[in-house]
């Protein structure tokens, strides 16, 4: 999920606010003094289109999360988890290096934008949780972005120490993403193939933060892709497949007033159903606002607004990095649509840290357990993730 911050005055906060996952909006009608587009009600989605980058906009990412069965694996093993995220931040709107009037004069190091990759790798099996991280200026053959009809959507560098590069390229109903840090033992390279239209998030795929709806990002998301590909495990590269959610947002504007960070969860459940559910905390940890969708094959989208859902904690885990607690399992309800889950995560410890900025969050698998009382309780009905911002000092911002 998802949120956003802008009016940041220095790189480094620049960097923090996409660290932070922030999300907020970037869409297409206005453009205020700052000379970024503001997201909002309306916009005219196409694909391919959309799936490339959005330069008039301050930020957005392609986010991938997904649950990988190892071959040989024994039928019973939990899968491996993996994230894979690309943001771009953008620098300057007014500088557009294709246009046809640039100064042919200035440096190859001007960027508009910087680039960005988060990845990580859970191995319950092992009981290890591996984050990586890239950052580079979007420029002089460091990272850039493809415009419609490139093979690539984004690429950049892999982080000193490793040869190649990290990307995230298009072909078809076909995502493929690659990343590799040698340092930390972590690669992927998977096939991630779709074959469901983009299901839009929020009314129209505008996703509001706060009940105003002046804030808010375009959102998107391919919520049941099939994955094959190779995973590193153990010092080397084994056949996996799997089933991934690909979420975009692309944002200017701030959260709203007062709020301080989220909780976001996505669920691929057994029944064929999709559910994505964000809530958006003050400061004092109360929800300001919240919205979802539900998924159903054969049917329309289903908004889930604040008042049809809960999401109650049930166990917490203490960081050790950062200090920070995270409500990692929880008990969801939507009584309407006659579900009650537990959502248990696969480890407990699966907080991504910045070693750039310190920035930290908590991005994890779950099992989707029936709750204690049903007719099918503790059977795994389904698998998401589940991500967790503002918790613990540091971990938002300035703005």
């Amino acid at each position: 999920m998802d949120g956003g911050r802008n009016g940041m005055k220095t790189g480094r906060a620049i960097v923090a606010m996409a660290l932070a996952l922030a999300a907020a909006a970037a869409a297409a009608t206005t453009m205020p003094a700052d000379r970024w587009l503001r997201a909002g009600p309306g916009y005219a989605w196409s694909f391919p289109r959309d799936h490339y980058a959005h330069p008039g906009y301050r930020t957005e990412w392609w986010y991938l999360t997904g649950h990988l069965d190892v071959a040989g694996a024994p039928a019973d093993a939990e899968p491996c988890a993996f994230q894979f995220t690309i943001f771009r931040i953008g620098l300057d709107p007014a500088w557009d290096p294709a246009a046809s009037d640039v100064d042919t004069t200035a440096s190859d190091w001007r960027a508009a934008n910087l680039i960005m990759g988060h990845a990580a790798v859970t191995d319950p099996a092992a009981g290890r949780h591996v984050f990586s991280e890239t950052l580079w200026r979007a420029a002089g053959g460091l990272g850039g972005f493809g415009v419609p009809g490139d093979a690539l959507l984004a690429w950049c560098l892999a982080p000193p120490g490793t040869a190649g590069t990290w990307f995230a390229a298009l072909a078809g109903d076909t995502v493929a993403v690659r990343a590799r840090d040698d340092r930390r033992g972590l690669a992927f390279d998977l096939r991630c193939t779709t074959s469901q239209a983009p299901l839009l998030q929020g009314p129209g795929g505008f996703s509001p933060k706060d009940a105003t709806g002046e804030v808010g990002s375009l959102y998107y998301s391919l919520p049941r892709l099939a994955v094959t590909g190779t995973l590193r495990r153990d010092g080397r590269d084994v056949a996996v497949t799997g089933r991934a959610w690909l979420d975009r947002e692309v944002f200017t504007s701030t959260l709203g007033a007062g709020q301080s960070g989220w909780d976001w969860v996505s669920l691929q459940l057994d029944d064929g159903r999709d559910l994505m559910l964000y809530r958006l905390r003050t400061r004092d940890g109360r929800v300001d606002f919240a919205l979802g969708t539900l998924a159903t094959p054969g049917a329309p989208p289903r908004a889930l607004p604040a008042g049809t859902w809960t999401l109650e904690p049930l166990a917490t885990w203490t960081s050790e990095a950062t200090g920070a607690t995270y409500p990692v399992d929880g008990r969801l309800r939507v009584p309407a649509e006659a579900i009650d889950l537990e959502l248990r995560a696969v480890l407990a410890d699966q907080e991504n840290v910045s070693s750039r900025t310190g920035v930290h969050y908590w991005e994890g698998a779950v099992r989707a357990v029936a709750s204690p009382g049903s007719p099918s309780a503790g059977r795994i009905l389904g698998r998401g993730f589940v991500e967790l911002t503002g918790y613990g000092e540091g971990s938002r911002p300035p703005v």
